[in-house]
């Protein structure tokens, strides 16, 4: 291991994976792995004090999403470059995890050659989106643009509290889970019904699954 190696953090809730990364990832010659946790509460104050190269952050994981977590590592460690590192090859995520400040997003179906190219990419001050996500991701992009109205498209907050209501969560627990209030949570439900022309959760569920919005 060389003085200038690449520090990165690994920020994933599943344990095997995890690993499997950081076996790969100290076989090469420049990147060591600098810490791992399992969730954002544990790992974000451990990025703080390790001040990582890189962090390999998931989109989805136990005590908040993957998206705060970048928000928060942007803010409070500006240094450490983020890679999005998910099973998730949903434009909407792929846009909004961009746009929170990730510079790279990868799927978990990567290759290691793959894996470390986004690395490297990322510490050297570029971005890194995997083939696999760019094309649906500029499909997106040229169908949100000849849409004038966003009436059909939900925000990713939408997206969470849709997903969350098709796993039977109810306004507390999505209040809970995303650290929100519940009045903020009623709010977002009234414009998803009226984007989706919903009456209710279990008709807001239905459309989004037929449209593809959530998984």
């Amino acid at each position: 291991m060389t003085a200038s190696a690449i520090r990165v953090f690994l920020l994933d809730d599943h344990t095997v994976l995890r690993q499997a990364v950081r076996v790969m990832l100290e076989a090469e010659h420049d990147i060591e792995v600098a810490g791992e946790a399992g969730d954002a509460a544990g790992g974000l104050p451990e990025i703080v004090r390790t001040d990582p190269d890189v962090a390999l952050v998931d989109i989805k994981m136990p005590g908040g999403s993957g998206l705060s977590a970048i928000r928060r590592i942007r803010a409070e460690a500006p240094r450490t470059g983020v890679v999005v590192f998910t099973m998730y090859k949903n434009p909407a995520y792929v846009y909004e995890a961009m746009n929170t400040g990730a510079s790279g997003y990868i799927l978990k179906s990567a290759t290691k050659d793959e894996l470390v190219r986004a690395i490297r990419a990322v510490h050297q001050g570029s971005g890194f989106l995997q083939a696999e996500v760019t094309k649906p991701l500029l499909l997106r992009l040229a169908a949100d643009a000849k849409v004038e109205s966003d009436r059909t498209n939900l925000t990713l907050r939408e997206i969470e509290i849709v997903e969350l209501l098709a796993e039977g969560h109810g306004n507390r627990d999505i209040a809970r889970l995303l650290s929100i209030s519940e009045e903020t949570i009623k709010t977002h439900l009234r414009r998803i019904y009226e984007k989706l022309g919903a009456s209710d959760r279990a008709q807001a569920v239905a459309i989004a699954l037929r449209q593809n919005l959530i998984e």
